[in-house]
């Protein structure tokens, strides 16, 4: 990374090494997760079964065992003072283990329902464990390391709208193959795609010059780091922006698991590949361009606004249920859940690294995944089936004939968006305080840069 800074606010210049790596591995990190996030479930919902538990047990067992690799690869990461290792082995790793649900086959699993379940939540542990600590721990770390206080909201924005062209990139190329039942086609050439993308890494990715092994502290000291009191206390603002993220992370987790079935059976869009498309597309040009005029005004201004924008998404998604219109609501307040989850998230991962200390960029990535990953999915997954058993309704056999796997279970309410803006309400709290200590921090940052 070229560390001239200019006069002013202007950004620090990133090589295009720098840039080639952070899209490449952001990209493909989400095609993989997306694979995990939303295509996991669509699985177990049509081919093992609609079941509420089904889902939540998958979404909670995964996110509990990515945290645990985090913490421990993250840790060792600093510890050693390499990422590159990390990262391209990683992805390797991560992409076979993603090609290993092809094992699953086409059609509906052959095994009992509970069997089918457990040995997809096993599968869907490791594999998440493995990217966890790839992307999670290691690439965030690298993307720490290699950018400045000037450049971040930038590269987070950019970042955080990876998953929106994952997304974007699957349902135009791929999900074409699981709408023709081809599950074993779609994990095998995705995860080949993960794999190539860690092979390529082998040769292109490159570890911060200014990158140092720690020292003076055990190995389970290190994994234990940010989780200890005195270091809670003396970063206590990175926390305060992980609980922002947090909150902004479960306004999404409370529908992001059932959006594919929300669309084309609640809301009866049987193309649905056309309102998500439009919401992801839109969402992705809103962040950009909002990143770019965080750099340049300062944070602080926005993250009020786009709260804002969490809220009244929910809001407008859950009058769908009383007015219709289910095709134009849908666009317009699920891009401003999205377009605002990827802001918010930008916001404060670009603050979180402005308060990291030097040389703890690895481990501050364990707390994060606690706060920011577990704890919305965990959440989650406890709320959704309470509100899909309280206020959903029963299929009807015209479903029952389509998707076999709602017997016995319910259709997705329209009030898993309502959870959503009621989530994104929270937001505001951690935004206050992130907000207030904004403006003496930037000028603190870019002394340090000049000096």
């Amino acid at each position: 990374m070229d560390n001239t800074v200019s006069a002013g606010r202007k950004s620090t210049t990133l090589g295009g090494r720098v840039w080639a790596c952070l899209l490449i591995f952001g990209f493909v990190g989400q095609i993989a997760w997306m694979v995990e996030n939303v295509y996991f479930s669509t699985y177990i919902q049509k081919n093992i079964t609609a079941a509420g538990w089904a889902t939540s047990a998958t979404v909670s067992a995964s996110a509990i065992a990515a945290a645990l690799a985090t913490f421990f690869s993250a840790a060792w990461s600093d510890r050693v003072g390499r990422r590159r290792s990390f990262v391209c082995w990683g992805y390797i790793l991560w992409g076979a283990t993603t090609a290993a649900f092809a094992l699953f086959g086409n059609g509906q699993v052959a095994l009992p329902v509970g069997l089918a379940v457990t040995v997809f939540v096993i599968m869907d542990c490791i594999m998440s464990a493995i990217g966890s600590a790839a992307n999670d721990a290691a690439f965030s770390a690298w993307v720490t390391d290699v950018t400045d206080v000037t450049n971040r909201g930038t590269v987070d924005i950019v970042l955080s709208i990876m998953p929106i062209l994952a997304l974007v990139v699957i349902f135009a190329g791929f999900d074409s193959m699981t709408v023709n039942g081809n599950w074993t086609g779609f994990y095998l050439v995705l995860g080949a795609v993960t794999s190539v993308a860690g092979i390529l890494g082998l040769w292109l990715f490159k570890d911060s010059p200014n990158l140092r092994p720690t020292k003076g502290e055990s190995y389970l000291r290190e994994v234990v780091f940010a989780f200890r009191p005195e270091n809670i206390r003396a970063n206590k603002m990175i926390y305060v922006c992980f609980f922002g993220m947090m909150f902004s992370g479960l306004a999404m987790q409370m529908w992001q698991p059932y959006m594919i079935s929300l669309v084309e059976i609640t809301l009866g869009i049987e193309n649905y590949i056309v309102p998500i498309a439009v919401v992801v597309l839109a969402s992705a040009v809103l962040s950009v361009a909002a990143g770019k005029v965080m750099d340049r005004f300062g944070k602080e201004r926005f993250y009020y606004p786009v709260a804002l924008m969490q809220v009244l998404g929910g809001i407008i998604a859950y009058l769908i249920k009383f007015v219709g219109h289910a095709m134009p609501l849908l666009c317009v307040g699920g891009t401003l859940i999205m377009a605002g989850n990827l802001m918010m998230a930008g916001l404060f991962t670009a603050s979180a690294r402005d308060y990291t200390p030097e040389g703890r960029a690895g481990a501050v990535q364990s707390v994060k995944m606690v706060i920011y990953i577990v704890l919305p999915m965990v959440l989650a997954s406890i709320l959704d089936p309470v509100i899909i058993r309280a206020v959903a309704l029963e299929p009807t056999a015209e479903i029952l004939a389509k998707y076999p796997s709602y017997a016995g279970s319910y259709l997705y309410p329209y009030e898993l968006f309502l959870g959503a803006a009621v989530a994104a309400v929270f937001i505001f709290l951690p935004a206050s305080a992130v907000r207030r200590d904004a403006k003496r921090l930037r000028a603190q940052k870019l002394k340090e840069i000049r000096e």
